[in-house]
Order: structure tokens, then sequence, then C-alpha cells
């Protein structure tokens, strides 16, 4: 479901990024085409303009000088000498023959240039005209046309100098497939950053959904067990028991009905805390008088079980935090049965308190002397169902204590965390934040 979704949605983010890379590009080409086209166009201009400024000062024009004229330029050069046409046959081939371009030249001079225009002297004015012109076999040029005078008797030059255009497109085609190139480069690239991105966005939600179906795998098989048992008990006590044997059973359904109470009431309080609905009351608290209250109450439990349980506060006044008094006598107690539960007897417990004077927090750690926790169960010691010890059996131990113990630590604002004692242990530390003045 993970796999389909992310293919959807990297689909649909390299669609949508690719659209917007193609619309940048295509407004970019088209910029780069118009700059190419009025680049090409100044260029032809200029060059006109520097052949019109050497024929105006030249007494005379080789055929050869021409034909180099054509080729630096590629453009196709006309002349007329007071009307005239030079013996100069050129030497570029055009789609339009020459004759019938000279044709719609000479057609485009009586359109754009006056050679009645002289000064007083009689002398034709020298002028420009820049345009267009489309030949006869759908080629399109650059057009510059010139009257240059010829002394002061009325005397002048023609000049016309045509570049056909088809340049333009070609470049125009070459460039589209360069730009082409690049949005497929572009859109292959955003693919991988997409299928990369996509998968760090879903990161979380396979991760969430892979706990869900080992969280219910889990609980189904913890659930199986004391319903087994019940059935059983159920099923023999309709048979011809002894009342004696029939009390037992019924005593053993109600101990594994009790357990399936816990475990319910534990799952509860993670599904709530992974939705945020866990409900908690923050109020001041005195985290001295709880801690005390505390091993009060498992100062006899923990005896029984063989443990000699100690309480270590600070002379100094200790600031009050922000907690739920209900949900912190449920973590205390999480922590201390589970110290009992997995140290040795005639080892030492201890409930200890501390005032950080530097952050103005408050730490409260549950010390034992015990085997310690392997550096293997240490990553998932507050992974929920997690034994650090797969062979142990205790129908007290549903694997959810310390992961209900870290939700609690969540809900305050607090850390929880697991350290070594030194010589030999585990200790765990509850840190509070700085609380109210």
């Amino acid at each position: 479901m993970i796999s389909r979704l992310r293919r959807r949605l990297t689909l649909l983010m390299t669609a949508m990024t690719a659209l917007v890379l193609a619309g940048a590009l295509l407004v970019t080409w088209r910029l780069s085409e118009e700059q190419y086209r009025r680049s090409a166009e100044q260029l032809f201009e200029n060059n006109f303009s520097s052949l019109c400024d050497r024929l105006a000062d030249a007494d005379s024009v080789s055929d050869v000088w021409l034909a180099e004229q054509e080729q630096s330029t590629e453009c196709l050069l006309f002349l007329k000498d007071n009307g005239a046409s030079l013996h100069y046959e050129g030497s570029l081939a055009s789609r339009t023959p020459r004759s019938e371009l000279e044709a719609l030249v000479l057609e485009a001079v009586g359109q754009l240039l006056d050679t009645s225009r002289r000064d007083s002297a009689g002398a034709v004015f020298r002028q420009e005209a820049h345009g267009t012109m489309a030949g006869n076999a759908s080629d399109s040029y650059f057009m510059a046309l010139a009257l240059l005078p010829r002394g002061e008797t009325g005397a002048y030059l023609m000049v016309a100098s045509l570049q056909d255009k088809g340049f333009l497109a070609r470049h125009e085609v070459l460039s589209a497939l360069q730009y082409a190139g690049l949005w497929v480069a572009g859109s292959a690239l955003l693919a991988l950053i997409s299928f990369w991105l996509t998968g760090k966005a879903l990161a979380p939600t396979a991760l969430a959904m892979r706990r869900q179906k080992e969280f219910i795998a889990a609980a189904s098989h913890e659930l199986r067990s004391p319903l087994a048992v019940i059935k059983t008990s159920l099923q023999a006590v309709d048979g011809d028991l002894p009342l004696e044997r029939q009390t037992v059973l019924l005593h053993n359904s109600q101990k594994e009905a009790d357990r399936m109470s816990r475990l319910i009431d534990d799952l509860l309080l993670l599904a709530n805390g992974d939705l945020g609905n866990l409900p908690a009351h923050l109020e001041p608290l005195a985290p001295d008088n709880l801690c005390i209250e505390v091993y009060d109450q498992f100062y006899l439990v923990a005896r029984d079980q063989g443990h000699a349980l100690t309480l270590a506060l600070p002379e100094e006044a200790v600031p009050t935090i922000r907690a739920d008094e209900g949900r912190l006598r449920q973590l205390l107690a999480i922590l201390l049965n589970n110290a009992i539960e997995h140290t040795p007897a005639e080892t030492p417990i201890e409930l200890v308190l501390r005032a950080d004077g530097k952050n103005g927090g408050v730490t409260i750690s549950v010390v034992d002397h015990g085997p310690g926790i392997p550096d293997a169960a240490k990553p998932h010691l507050f992974d929920r169902f997690y034994r650090a010890d797969a062979s142990r059996t205790s129908k007290r131990n549903f694997g959810l204590g310390l992961s209900v113990a870290k939700e609690l630590a969540r809900l305050h604002g607090a850390s929880l965390t697991a350290t070594d004692t030194p010589g030999g242990g585990a200790t765990f530390t509850l840190v509070f934040p700085k609380g109210p003045k």
C-alpha cells in the first residue's frame, strides 16, 4: 500500500514540477530566440551600414571584393549606379532566383527611398531603409536599402542587401531540441528527487503502519493466552468436577480476566497517547512529598520480594513541577515494579530525588543493582511488547510497562532514559524541565 502510494505521489509531484519546468523553459526559450533574432537583425544592419560607408568613399568596386563581402556576411548584394545594374552576378545562391529578387528589391526601393530628394547643389540625400521581404519560394529575408550620393551632379549609387532568414528557423529548431533535452533531464532529476522526498515524507506513515501491525499482532497474541485459559476453565466447570476443582478453575479465570483488564488498560493508554487524547490534569506538585508517599506504598512490597528499598531526598528545597499526580504515581509504580521483578532478591533498590540548581529542573531516578540491561536490548527497551529476556514467562509481564512509562513521561514534557548503574544494574531517570515559579 505504501509503495503504491509512493509511486502515485512521485508521479503526481513529477508531473506538477515537470509542468512548471516546461513553462519556465518555454518562456526562457522564447525570450532567448527573440534576443537571438534581434541580435542577428542588429548585426545585419551594422554590416550594411559599414558596407555603405566603404562604398560611399570608394571610386570603384570590383566583383571580387563584392563576392568577399557576400561570403563574409552571407548576404546577397545588389547595386545600381544611377539606375543601371552593375555587371555582378553574385556569389551566393538563393531559393528565389537573383533576377526575381532584384525585381522585388527595385519595387521596395521605389516605395521606401526617394531619388528626388536633393540638396541645394542637386546632390541626392543619403538614405537608408530597413525591413523584411518575402521571396517567391516561401523564403524570407532581412532587407536593407540605401541611396549613396556620387558627387554633386545628382548621381547616386543604390545598394541593397538581403539575408535569408532561414538560419533563424534552423537555430530555433536546434535550440528547441536543446531545451527539450534539458526538460527531459530535468524531469528525470525531478522524478528522482520526488521519489526521495515522498519516501522521506511517507517514512513516518510506513513506520506507524508497521508498528500498528506489530502492535495488533502482539496484542492479539497476549490476549489469546488468557482467553484460552478462561474458555478452558469454563468448559471444565460445566463438566463433572469436584467443587474444590471448580473453585480453582473459577479463581484462575478471575485472575486471567484481571490480566486482560490490565492489558486492555495499557493498550487504551498507549492508543490515546498516539492520538494525543490521553487525559491529564497538570498542576503544581511537590515532588518530595510524592516520592515519600510512593516510597511508603512500595516499601513493604519490595521487602516481601526480598529487596531493601531506600529513599534519597536532597537537603535543599526542591522546586515544584507541573504534573498529574495520579499519572506520575502510575509512572513511578511501573519503574519500581520493573526493578523489583527484574532484580534478584537481596539486591537493594533506590528511589532518588534530585534538584538541578543550575537549570531549575527536577530528576527522579529508580536505581537497582541487578544484572543490568544488555547492550542489544537498550535500543528496544521502550518498544511495545518488547521483552529483553525472550524466555521470561511471567504472566505479570506483557512488555508494555516501560512503553506506558515512556508515554506518561512524554505527557508531562519530561524525558525518561535508562543507563547502567555503576557497579552493575540499571538506572531509570525521569527528568522534568523547569517548573512554575
